[in-house]
């Protein structure tokens, strides 16, 4: 989280008195923190100069005037550590209680030096001493974020945003990314509620983005979904809410619309072959066999996987387009045969009627897998449609090994005896 120091946390009138440096010349800088400390030291702070509650400030002494200008001089030469050393002993000398600013000017320095840590201590003390100034909350959540202290960041940055009137959506926003952070979802929401809800036009999209992220985090996707639908019809070409309401519509199961969404997630994303595997398996899901077989066949390259060519076969199958289906695994056996191609190829040859090549491919799945039962089976059937008898009867000798295919095996074999009435041989037994 990047938090922008001069518009968000550091606004202008802050430093006409914080003794921070702003973009303005050192001597500008200068005479205008002479001039509101003037104001200051005749007028009591009010909680209109401040940003705070309706609550007084007691007035800085003379020696506090006198010790913020001259800090705020050497702030405008770049010398902090001056800087430091004239507040720290404002802060040493005996006295009555310190006023508040020193130490939130002292706190200021410390944090454009690096030191957090301090810096933090610094403000603590001052929200101490007056509680109800919004830009010692401000300053106090960005350091607690500068050292990974989110919770408390958040902590501080709603109190500012309570504080400051009118309220400021910058803030509530901020302390709402530093609950994110924290993982407190569940206070961040209405946070971000509240600044969804503002009036038409003004909610900021990196608000609504990351209210759909505490809903997802909560688990809450009725309402995850019907931002993602707000976010789109700003940003429809965002790819990141198109995979984000592909995921929402796979979560209700509503396949088809799942994979509408993972569509134009794919279209406007960079290629990825692992989103175009998923686009078909959404399809498959859906019962949508034709679409998922044309997003399968992108992936086979030269580079495809044996998997991608059964997939994409089994697709086909499934859509009725035999013909696709026997190309596709062709061509994947040209490249890589497995037995889970020459099975599914031999199939497809069986349902068309071509016995002698659905043979041949059964063959080939007994010799990659040798424990394929049912390929022994379907070998033997394929030889007995081509009247094949003798070769018929072997790989049913070999299928009837297997439990599974034992009971069927031995019927066909007992039939093809018949056929050639022959009695079954002694030594054709398999018990």
């Amino acid at each position: 989280m990047k938090l922008c120091r001069r518009k968000i946390f550091l606004p202008e009138w802050i430093f006409r008195w914080s003794g921070l440096p702003s973009h303005a010349k050192p001597n500008a800088v200068a005479l205008a923190v002479a001039v509101v400390l003037v104001a200051v030291w005749i007028c009591s702070l009010s909680a209109t100069a401040c940003g705070a509650e309706k609550k007084e400030a007691r007035p800085l002494t003379r020696a506090e005037q006198q010790a913020l200008y001259q800090a705020q001089q050497a702030i405008g030469k770049k010398e902090y550590a001056q800087a430091r050393k004239i507040l720290s002993t404002c802060i040493e000398e005996p006295s009555e209680q310190v006023h508040y600013l020193v130490y939130f000017t002292l706190g200021n320095i410390l944090a454009m030096e690096g030191n957090a840590a301090d810096a933090l201590k610094h403000y603590r003390t001052a929200a101490s001493l007056h509680s109800g100034d919004a830009v010692v909350w401000q300053n106090m959540g960005k350091a607690c974020y500068d050292l990974e202290r989110y919770a408390e960041a958040g902590d501080c940055l709603a109190q500012a945003h309570g504080l400051n009137k009118p309220e400021s959506p910058i803030l509530a926003y901020q302390a709402a990314v530093a609950y994110i952070l924290a993982d407190k979802p569940a206070v961040a929401r209405p946070l971000l509620e509240a600044l969804a809800n503002r009036p038409a036009g003004t909610a900021e999209p990196e608000w609504l983005n990351a209210l759909l992220k505490v809903y997802l985090d909560l688990k809450q996707p009725g309402k995850a979904l019907a931002l993602t639908h707000r976010l789109l019809r700003q940003a429809g070409d965002d790819p990141h809410l198109w995979q984000i309401l592909s995921r929402l519509y796979i979560d209700r199961s509503e396949y088809e619309s799942a994979a509408a969404a993972m569509e134009i997630y794919v279209s406007l994303a960079p290629a990825d072959p692992d989103r175009v595997r998923m686009l078909g398996d959404l399809y498959s899901l859906a019962n949508i066999p034709l679409k998922a077989a044309r997003q399968y066949e992108k992936l086979l390259s030269a580079n495809a996987s044996p998997k991608d060519y059964e997939k994409t076969a089994a697709a086909y199958i499934a859509a009725r387009r035999t013909d696709r289906a026997i190309d596709v695994l062709r061509r994947g056996i040209e490249k890589r045969p497995t037995a889970a191609m020459w099975r599914q190829l031999a199939g497809l040859y069986y349902e068309k009627e071509n016995f002698e090549r659905a043979r041949e491919a059964f063959e080939k799945t007994v010799l990659a897998d040798p424990e394929n039962a049912r390929a022994h089976l379907m070998t033997g059937y394929c030889a007995l449609q081509l009247d094949r008898l003798t070769e018929a009867r072997k790989a049913f000798k070999r299928a009837a090994r297997f439990p599974q295919q034992h009971t069927e095996a031995k019927k066909m074999m007992a039939y093809i005896d018949k056929l050639h009435s022959v009695p079954c041989r002694k030594n054709d037994s398999t018990d």
